[in-house]
Formats: C-alpha cells, structure tokens, sequence
C-alpha cells in the first residue's frame, strides 16, 4: 500500500508539470548550507560549457540519471516497527552496539567502541533510507537547477514530501528511538546526530522553491515538520543531553537547530544558537593550539575531529546568512575555528599517521567539501593544497567541485 501511495504521490507531481525542460534558477538560489553565489556561478560555467568544470558535471549528472530510477523513501517501509509500535517513528540501531555472543539470543547486545556494526546500516532500520533520502533529494534539485529538467525537480519534490509531509509515509518529528541498543535501551540521546543528514534536505526544499513541481502548500507543509522537529530537540530531554554534549554531538545539536529554525522561520532562535556557539561551542572545545580534546578522546578521534570541523563550517554558514561571522570569530586567548581546522588539516591524507589516539577507518572526501569552503572563505589556497595530495583521479570528477 505504501509503495503505491509513494508512486502516486510521484505521478501526481509529475502530471502538473510542464514536462518541456527550462531555464530554471534565473536569480540566485535561497540556500543556507551551500553559497548561493558559487551556485550561481557553476550554473553559468555549465551554460558556457566550461571545460574545467565538464567532468565533474557529468558525472553528477549521471548520478542524478540514477537518483530518477530509486524508490522513493520512507520510514513506513521497513519490514517491522521499532520499540513503539509505530512505523512512522524513525528508528536505528546505535552503530557500535553488537550481539552478545555469549548468549543465544545476542540480548542484551554489547558495544564495542569504535566497531562498526553492519547490521545498523541494513534496511531493517532507518539509517540508510534517511542518507539515501537526502542524497537524492539534494543531487536532483541541484540537477534541477543546472539544468531546468522539471523530471529532476519531481522527484526530488516527491523524496522529501514522502518523508516530511505526505501522512501515510511521513517520519514523526522526533528520534526517541534512534541508536537503538537492543535489550539495553529504546534509544539513545546521540541518535539525533543521525538527522544531520536533513540539513542537505533544507538546502534542497530551497532551491526547489522557484520550481513548477513545489508550491507555497509544499513549503508550508515542509517548514511545519521542521518546526515541529525543532521544538522537540529543543524540549525533550534527549534534546537537552545531546545539547550538554561538549564532542561532536553538540556542535551537529547547534548545528542542526540553527539551519533548521532558520529555515522554519524563528530567526530568533537561530541567531541566539550562532551568538552562543562562540563561548559555548568555540572556547569549550577548543584549545590554544587548535586541538579538541573531547574529539580526541574518542574511538575513532580523526573522523571526530574532522566530523565537528564539518559542524562548525554549517553553523558559520548560518552565521553568513544572518550577518554573524564565526568563522573568524576568535576567543582573545586563541581559540577559533580556524585553528582547530589548521590542527587536523595535515592529517586529511589518510596515508599520514594520526598522532592523537586510534583512528580506525577513515574516508577523506566526505570533508573535501570543507576544505573548498575554507579557501574560500579565507582566501587562502593552502586548504586546497592539502586535498592535491588526495588521488588526482578522484579530484578531477569530484562533485564539490560544482559546488563550494
């Protein structure tokens, strides 16, 4: 029933359209995360044809060809209902929490820090669904805008109304029973880290703001769902723990509640997270020397400290959009986010030692993104001379490109 309400709900879109491709995004576009100027500027490079940026081009293109033939997405699809009953309500298991091999059952699971579990990425839960939800969303209305294919904006349009507005598929706006810990606990307070991913899906809702397949409706519904979300991280008491967290959970916490009440519209509390993140986040989490401590005592403290680098680049791109700059925002006894990011960038190329503590996997290009964003704002190439010591095969059909 689900599938068939989903493909409905497509063709419903679909059938509104004018199927006949035209130039969209004509002003630039209304996004938070990714800069509305480079944006802008690809588009332009793309309508000239510029043979600099042609191979990442298509290569995004073809990935958009494939995001066109996915399923759409939701909660309501996996096979069973987490601890509450309810398929609406997201549900994941907490990553490093394995079955107990001592016991028939594997109840109550045990965890091992910093030991992925593959389980938590199978289909049984909701983990991969919501990345691959906002991945497509994002790549389609991005292919929307460069190109003015409305097939693009369609479907784009019906991933992100299946999982935030359409009632029979929606996700409830709550993650009471993300990082699941079987036979321990229901959920977990760090299971909010896992809606970062609804961040790509802001940006994507607005650059499909000027297309023939959104509506004023759409917007109002989509920005009601993100209300609703904010209110609940900002009352419930996994909000509040995730908040008091000083690692990466905390900055993605602000991180999130900024782009999101931003979007929704409560500037107001938007502009109180960046102002607070300065005395909050900044000076409690950095040193004088650019090191975090808390990321350093994780399991896994490259991809953490890389990680809250990447939350610190999202709440200082709000900051961009409401006249705050934390980019450059520095405590008087030294700490600000540029030091932090100095202090790990020698360490991108993963065939360097890290020097602070276990590492375990780590896959560089998830922060290529961070570094363009950085030589830009900075104005200073060096950020991108560290990823030319990333393979060069890589980096010539790197989407990033097209992007920061």
């Amino acid at each position: 029933m689900t599938g068939f309400i989903t493909r409905h709900l497509f063709l419903s879109l679909l059938a509104i359209l004018l199927v006949t491709p035209a130039l969209a995004g004509t002003n630039l576009p209304d996004t938070i995360v990714l800069s509305p100027t480079i944006l802008y500027q690809t588009k332009r490079q793309i309508l000239q044809r510029d043979p600099a940026i042609r191979p990442a081009y298509e290569n995004f293109i073809n990935e958009a060809k494939q995001a066109l033939d996915a399923s759409i997405e939701s909660v309501t699809l996996k096979k069973k209902a987490g601890p509450s009953n309810d398929r609406h309500d997201y549900w994941s298991l907490s990553p490093d929490w394995w079955p107990n091999p001592a016991i028939k059952n594997g109840l109550p699971y045990v965890q091992h820090p910093g030991e992925a579990n593959p389980e938590a990425s199978s289909d049984i839960y909701d983990r991969s669904r919501l990345s691959r939800m906002a991945r497509q969303a994002t790549t389609l209305a991005l292919a929307w805008y460069f190109t003015g294919d409305e097939l693009y904006a369609s479907k784009s349009t019906a991933l992100i109304m299946a999982w935030c507005s359409d009632s029979s598929t929606r996700v409830n706006p709550n993650m009471l029973y993300a990082h699941s810990r079987l036979g321990v606990a229901e959920g977990h307070h760090t299971g909010i880290i896992e809606t970062r991913d609804l961040i790509r899906v802001v940006d994507a809702a607005l650059i499909l703001e000027p297309s023939h397949a959104w509506s004023k409706s759409t917007s109002r519904k989509i920005k009601k769902w993100f209300s609703a979300y904010v209110q609940w991280l900002m009352h419930s008491e996994f909000g509040r723990r995730e908040a008091e967290s000083r690692d990466e959970h905390g900055t993605w916490f602000d991180a999130q509640v900024a782009v999101y009440a931003l979007y929704a519209e409560d500037i107001d509390l938007a502009r109180t997270i960046i102002r607070t993140a300065e005395r909050r986040r900044i000076v409690r989490q950095i040193m004088p020397d650019g090191s975090m401590p808390y990321a350093l005592k994780q399991p896994r403290s490259r991809n953490a400290t890389f990680s809250t680098l990447e939350a610190y680049a999202i709440l200082s791109s709000v900051g961009e959009r409401l006249g705050l700059d934390l980019w450059n925002w520095a405590d008087p006894v030294g700490p600000s986010i540029r030091q932090a990011l100095d202090f790990a960038a020698p360490y991108l190329n993963p065939k360097k030692k890290w020097p602070h503590g276990t590492t375990g996997v780590f896959n560089p290009y998830r922060y290529v993104p961070l570094f363009r964003r950085a030589a830009l704002v900075y104005k200073d190439n060096r950020y991108l001379d560290y990823l030319n010591e990333l393979p060069k095969a890589h980096g010539a059909r790197d989407n990033s490109i097209l992007f920061y």
